[in-house]
């Protein structure tokens, strides 16, 4: 507790934080057990599949820090559970002077009259203020839980046209060839998910996401979602 107090008058003080400070500070406030409980609720519906490691439920993944790195899939997938006006950034934070560019994006929510930030990434849950003043936050960009939703069911329900020409079939032989007995591991990982397509525009709904996903829809809403997280590029 004496060392919180010394980073709440460094923090007051306006002093430069570490990580690990700015951490301990957004900790320490937290949030009330209601939030985490509305949160638990609403992303009921959600599983994650991280490569061929790993699979759980969004809260599982984040308490122990397997989505760090996966914040564009995470918060595209888990946005869709939340109501219309909840919302996406994506943006620049400050985590500390050795990091002061951190591109990253998290989840803006409001719970009764309150608004909070849920970045499962960073494993945060806390009010936005706190983490816009803490984290120094330049926005870049910023899309509502509607367009998101809308667009994903629109890209998983619309059935893709398939091509099968001869030069498909020896890039496959091809990659068989290279991959060997993976390739074929590989495949029946990803059976049944159909693969995103996003683009470069940070307010676009789909940004660098190339997940997979399966969906299942009640009464035009997203009931349950497994999504699967892919190698991106290094």
């Amino acid at each position: 507790m004496f060392e919180t107090n010394e980073i709440l008058e460094k923090a007051i003080s306006k002093k430069d934080l570490t990580k690990k400070e700015k951490f301990t500070i957004l900790h320490y406030k937290g949030v009330d057990r209601e939030v985490l409980k509305y949160l638990i609720i609403k992303l009921s519906g959600l599983r994650i599949k991280i490569l061929g490691d790993c699979e759980g439920s969004l809260f599982d993944l984040m308490v122990s820090g397997e989505l760090e790195g996966w914040c564009w899939e995470t918060t595209e997938s888990a946005i869709v559970f939340m109501n219309d006006n909840d919302y996406i950034e994506r943006g620049i934070l400050k985590l500390d002077e050795k990091t002061p560019k951190y591109y990253h994006s998290w989840i803006c929510f409001i719970f009764n009259g309150n608004e909070y930030v849920l970045d499962p990434c960073l494993s945060l849950l806390c009010k936005k203020n706190d983490y816009s003043k803490i984290f120094e936050v330049d926005v870049k960009g910023r899309v509502s839980a509607r367009r998101v939703k809308e667009e994903l069911i629109r890209q998983v329900t619309t059935p893709k046209k398939e091509e099968n020409s001869e030069l498909d079939e020896h890039i496959d032989s091809l990659i068989k060839k290279i991959m060997g007995p993976s390739y074929d591991s590989y495949q029946e990982d990803k059976k049944g998910e159909v693969t995103v397509y996003s683009t470069e525009n940070v307010n676009a709904p789909l940004y660098r996401n190339s997940a997979g996903y399966k969906m299942e829809l009640e009464k035009g809403k997203v009931k349950q979602l497994k999504v699967h997280y892919y190698c991106g590029d290094f």
